[in-house]
């Protein structure tokens, strides 16, 4: 059994034990509508916040963001982000997060989610799923995976071919960060997802790809893109973060314990492997 399908399996379970929802919810797939048991029914989309935070979101600015299609789904990487950074926003402790990604001179944040790119001159611009502003100039921009199956490459179609050649060409030439590979239409759009993510790197600007570290799939193109795409200016740039040990380390703050504790429950039970030890 995959990561995807432990990962799911255990949130149809949480769904009833924890948050005492037994109907399932709906999946609109290809003309059919399946039921899930790792989905919630839309009407009870809040609950995929936990409990701690979930009206204080829900009251916030923060809040204002457009949800998901599939927000309701359990296994949403958009609540789960919402989770696991809307309490260190609220008891204003995201230094936590910088001094864990090893920056100790943070202050003065701006966060926000769904941050979209403001680099790109397409329509249909890249958003990240959180995104801080601090020290008056430092950027992080923030792409989280839980269950997908990978950063996803683009269609070889002409509107993406053309969206190559006029938005991300000319970034990546500009990119000292990138290498020239990069410039390669079929390789950019075969990796599409994530080098949409890293053309954003810059002197000011830092790349966090934060995913499970069993989610063996997500870890590898991660791995891939680091060791491929990236000069090494671009590795000192980029950084590929386990969950698990994000939430150990936030873990280890005394007022924020109890609730990190319960974000493990939800999104990194003892059965759901840890299938890699490290990053290569």
């Amino acid at each position: 059994m995959n990561f995807r399908d432990t990962a799911c399996n255990h949130l149809a379970s949480y769904k009833v034990d924890r948050l005492g929802v037994k109907e399932n919810g709906e999946f609109h797939y290809r003309g059919e509508i399946l039921k899930k048991a790792h989905i919630l029914p839309r009407n009870h989309l809040k609950l995929n916040i936990i409990e701690e935070y979930r009206d204080r979101f829900f009251d916030s600015e923060y809040a204002s963001i457009t949800l998901h299609k599939y927000f309701h789904h359990l296994n949403s990487s958009q609540a789960m982000c919402i989770n696991l950074f809307y309490p260190l926003i609220a008891e204003n402790k995201l230094e936590l997060a910088t001094k864990f990604l090893g920056i100790t001179s943070a202050t003065n944040f701006e966060a926000c989610f769904e941050k979209e790119s403001d680099v790109e001159s397409a329509d249909r611009r890249t958003s990240f799923d959180f995104h801080t502003r601090y020290s008056k100039t430092q950027e992080l921009f923030v792409e989280v995976k839980y269950t997908e199956e990978g950063f996803g490459k683009a269609t070889f179609d002409n509107a993406h071919k053309e969206k190559f050649k006029d938005t991300y060409l000319p970034l990546v030439e500009r990119s000292h960060f990138l290498t020239d590979t990069c410039r390669d239409e079929d390789f950019f759009l075969s990796h599409y997802q994530v080098l949409r993510n890293l053309v954003h790197i810059s002197e000011t600007r830092q790349v966090v790809l934060l995913f499970p570290a069993a989610n063996a799939a997500v870890a590898k193109e991660a791995d891939d893109a680091y060791k491929m795409m990236l000069m090494d200016a671009g590795k000192e740039k980029c950084k590929r973060v386990f969950l698990d040990e994000l939430v150990a380390f936030l873990e280890t703050d005394g007022s924020l314990k109890d609730y990190y504790s319960q974000f493990r429950e939800k999104y990194l039970p003892p059965h759901i492997p840890d299938a890699i030890n490290h990053i290569g």
